[in-house]
């Protein structure tokens, strides 16, 4: 009995030690997953901002073109739609009114007094 008491010992250690790595490990990708999906938004809402004001900029009109967190709410709607295999003309609608509320708040909140 003396015997296998350090290798049960030993094997239960191995155990906790690989599952902590395991967990530390998944924990590690899911957060840098999170964080590629953020970078991935605003950099393709920040393309899609500069290309509609270069867009704007050549035709010679002026446009009022929505500020940044509009077209990150966009683009993140968007890729969660994509992921889910949610997109339908209903929940693209749902997230263009999103949109607008988005903008009508922005208008609305008046500006920060100056510190």
């Amino acid at each position: 009995m003396n015997d296998v008491l350090p290798l049960v010992s030993g094997l239960i250690g191995a155990l906790i030690g690989a599952g902590a790595s395991i967990t530390a490990q998944i924990i590690q990708a899911r957060v840098q997953s999170k964080r590629d999906r953020i970078k991935l938004i605003i950099e393709t809402a920040i393309h899609d901002q500069q290309h509609l004001m270069n867009i704007a900029v050549k035709s010679g009109r002026p446009t009022n073109l929505m500020p940044l967190p509009v077209y990150v709410h966009y683009h993140a709607g968007m890729l969660d739609l994509l992921e889910r295999d949610l997109m339908t003309p209903e929940t693209l609608s749902v997230l263009k009114e999103q949109n607008r509320e988005i903008m009508a708040m922005i208008e609305t909140t008046p500006p920060r007094p100056k510190s």
